[in-house]
């Protein structure tokens, strides 16, 4: 039996909000505008990882692809970034759009598809934290866009759902992707960091906590000039 369920996740810190049973798989037409609400309610605190990798970095021009309601896009503008993001969902676009607004931060922002859209211009840094398609052939078009999308000398920074994810009925089927595959798509870039890592699972009321129960995969990689 199908039902509104609030499935917690460790995905970017995001709570799921699923319209189906949560021990079900979720269907690749899944409608991501279904997790949404598409305004400041969406806001959920980027990953932790993700900010110190970028705090590491000198500031300029982002991307972050597949920006959801604009959490880690926030954070790169409040650190010096010039921010762009793209998201297939038009909910979390204007759920971004207003996250931005509230803390006075000019974004580009854009609804398209990793998979079909071209960057118009190169950036200093490119991210996709949790935002992969969910298929194989979907997941390598989404990878040339981001390769295409990192400026000479720029940092592509993805954290994405590791193998292991698999067990869990909701993420059944995806085809996850492995440290190996990251590696693969970036071939001819500099990896700095190519590892399975823990990832917070938040829980409203108790803020980041590391459960061991969820690993990602994590690629550091700087493209050469």
């Amino acid at each position: 039996m199908r039902r509104r369920a609030l499935a917690r996740s460790s995905l970017g810190a995001h709570v799921v909000r699923m319209t189906h049973d949560p021990n079900e798989p979720l269907p690749h037409d899944f409608d991501w505008n279904d997790l949404y609400a598409g305004d400041e309610r969406d806001y959920m605190p980027p990953d932790p990882l993700m900010v110190e990798l970028i705090e590491a970095l000198e500031p300029g021009h982002a991307l972050d692809v597949g920006c959801g309601a604009g959490g880690l896009l926030a954070a790169m503008a409040e650190r010096g970034w010039v921010i762009s993001g793209i998201d297939v969902a038009a909910n979390a676009i204007e759920a971004a759009r207003r996250v931005l607004g509230q803390r006075g931060a000019d974004a580009t922002l854009e609804v398209a598809d990793a998979a079909t859209w071209r960057p118009p211009r190169t950036y200093d840094l490119v991210t996709n934290c949790f935002a992969m398609p969910m298929l194989r052939a979907q997941q390598v078009r989404a990878f040339e866009t981001l390769r295409e999308a990192v400026a000479p000398g720029g940092h592509v920074i993805i954290e994405e759902l590791d193998p292991q994810m698999s067990r869990l009925a909701a993420f059944a089927g995806f085809d996850h992707i492995s440290v190996e595959h990251l590696s693969e798509a970036f071939a001819g870039f500099e990896v700095l960091r190519a590892e399975v890592v823990p990832t917070p699972a938040h829980d409203h009321g108790q803020g980041s906590r590391v459960d061991e129960r969820w690993t990602a995969s994590l690629l550091v990689a700087r493209r050469p000039g």
